[in-house]
């Protein structure tokens, strides 16, 4: 049996292991509140969530205030408390989740061969959630949730802190696979680990890693240099 290629693997978690039902989740939260958006109020709500985790990923607002902030459209219709709204929306989140083709079959090809953890821009509820549901709770190791942290990617604190709970291995035998060219990409990179990006769309956008796949089941044979 050949010698894998990499001693780790630390993938993100969103749009890479699982899916993330945002129009869903969102769709049956306002149901249950008994919120009738207009398209307007649609759009209005888009913009302030997109501006909200802008600030968020470059440090400018915590967890808590983007959570707070992001359903007060809505919450100030139905005279309901923002986090509360927010909170149903996170447990549809985890109800709806599921893995991403390929990446069940992935997952159980790697274990035992290679150690796995998770570093991940996200909210600890969801995040933990969404494995425990599918009883993936204990298969990653660390699990680097930036909400816990205090930290996102590409920060380079974030992969070192990573790095510190894995007993600083080389990093050269660290892959990072993830979706985002930026935040898990070039951030992996700078702290001189291998990385992999996942690009299912075929995007062209630029995006020096070390490995491309656009199926996730051609992961295996990468790190197991077959």
């Amino acid at each position: 049996m050949k010698q894998p290629s990499y001693d780790w693997v630390l993938f993100d978690l969103d749009e890479t292991l699982l899916d993330f039902p945002v129009a869903q989740a969102l769709e049956l939260t306002l149901q249950i509140y008994g919120v009738m958006p207009t398209p307007a109020k649609m759009a209005e709500y888009h913009e302030l969530n997109h501006r909200l985790w802008q600030q968020y990923n470059s440090g400018e607002i915590d967890a808590a205030h983007l959570q707070q902030t992001r359903f007060s459209l809505f919450a100030e219709q139905v005279d309901v408390a923002p986090m509360a709204m927010n909170d149903a929306f996170l447990q549809q989140i985890i109800a709806l989740s599921e893995p991403l083709e390929g990446v069940t079959e992935t997952l159980l090809a790697l274990q035992g061969r290679v150690r796995m953890g998770i570093i991940t821009n996200g909210f600890s509820l969801p995040q933990r959630g969404r494995l425990d549901k599918l009883g993936w709770g204990d298969w990653f190791e660390p699990l680097v949730i930036s909400d816990e942290v205090h930290v996102t990617k590409p920060a380079a604190a974030i992969f070192q802190y990573a790095l510190d709970l894995m007993g600083q291995p080389s990093p050269a035998r660290v892959l990072m696979v993830g979706d985002n060219p930026k935040t898990d990409i070039a951030g992996a990179a700078a702290q001189g680990l291998a990385t992999c990006w996942y690009n299912p769309q075929r995007h062209d956008t630029p995006c020096e890693s070390t490995h491309q796949i656009h199926h996730f089941a051609h992961l295996a044979d990468i790190v197991l240099g077959q």
